[in-house]
């Protein structure tokens, strides 16, 4: 089920006993949290309304709630979140199998929901099995690109706010196609544009700063281009802002390394989504760096990775000066010949 689904059942009385939000999407997950908890009116909140966090409370001590009524209303609710026993690598639980028996008839007026903010759960577990027989699960995976933009026009329409697709195109590239940081982003471009009612690609720009992995991308496509001048401008504004030389040869491992990752499956014929599906990486980034690779040469990629790898390794020994490391590399890699395919 998805969460406008979720809503509309909520808003024509259709509750069920138990609900698992599944997924990764914080945005999605806050706001179906949200809505869960209305089921319960503001003034028998702190009567029938409850909260556990299993990385803090035992799953014995939730269920105990289980057994009893509500309080002078329709329901009591439980909400548990963490619940690491629905995953592989959650550790066994002796109250599992009691919460196993309760899914078996479980109470009317009482609503369960967990909160599983995981890619998957273990569908071997017989708690997995049984929750699936009798649970609402609600959708908070990623959204696709498709997904996002659509679903950012209509919160932005919401508030009497047209965004052009430039200033869309904008928003998610600062945001790197997180879905969640883009809703984060929408009551400031909403207020900004509170007398107009329209946002361009300028005014996004100006309001949604660039983050940190978007700057490295941009520092890594410089690079491989052999732009010497705009790699190390991108370099020294990074350290202007305060950022550690060795932080960033750090991320800019991390994302060669996902470069070479991207080139592999590229070669081995994979889709955009299969890749994103293998490496758990968002799918905007395989997008990006799948535009990258079809344009590079393995060995140039290869080159450029060991000699990073040579150059972190450097300035941790002290042997090169940590601010100087970076630039010594780009003019290194840069008198390699051009690596772009024609």
């Amino acid at each position: 089920m998805f969460l406008d689904q979720l809503k509309q059942d909520l808003r024509a009385g259709k509750i069920a006993p138990v609900y698992v939000i599944q997924g990764v999407e914080s945005a999605i997950v806050t706001e179906a949290q949200a809505a869960l908890r209305k089921v319960i009116p503001d003034d028998m909140q702190s009567m029938n309304f409850a909260q556990y966090d299993l990385h803090e409370v035992s799953l014995g001590n939730a269920l105990n709630e289980l057994a009893e009524p509500p309080f002078f209303g329709d329901y009591r609710e439980i909400m548990i979140s963490n619940p690491d026993f629905l995953t592989g690598s959650g550790k066994a639980d002796s109250d599992v199998d009691a919460l196993t028996n309760y899914l078996k008839a479980p109470a009317d007026s009482t609503v369960l929901v967990f909160i599983a903010t995981y890619p998957k759960l273990d569908a071997r577990k017989k708690v997995v099995k049984a929750l699936k027989k009798v649970a609402t699960f609600i959708d908070a995976a990623p959204l696709n690109e498709g997904q996002a933009r659509s679903a950012i026009k209509q919160q932005l329409r919401g508030a009497k706010v047209d965004i052009e697709s430039a200033g869309l195109d904008v928003l998610f590239s600062r945001t790197q196609g997180d879905y969640s940081a883009m809703v984060a982003a929408v009551p400031i471009l909403a207020t900004y544009a509170l007398t107009t009612g329209k946002l361009d690609a300028e005014d996004v720009a100006l309001l949604v700063p660039k983050q940190l992995t978007d700057s490295v991308f941009d520092l890594v496509s410089a690079v491989l281009k052999r732009n010497v001048t705009e790699a190390l401008s991108l370099y020294r504004d990074l350290l202007a802002q305060k950022e550690e030389p060795l932080r960033l040869i750090s991320l800019l491992e991390s994302q060669f390394r996902l470069l070479l990752q991207v080139e592999t499956y590229v070669a081995r014929g994979y889709t955009q989504g299969a890749a994103a599906d293998q490496l758990s990486v968002h799918p905007y980034r395989i997008k990006l760096a799948w535009g990258e690779v079809r344009r590079l040469r393995r060995t140039d990629l290869d080159a450029a990775y060991i000699m990073l790898v040579n150059t972190e390794a450097a300035m941790k020994r002290g042997t090169v000066d940590k601010v100087l490391g970076f630039e010594l590399f780009v003019l290194q890699f840069a008198g390699q010949g051009k690596n772009y395919r024609k």
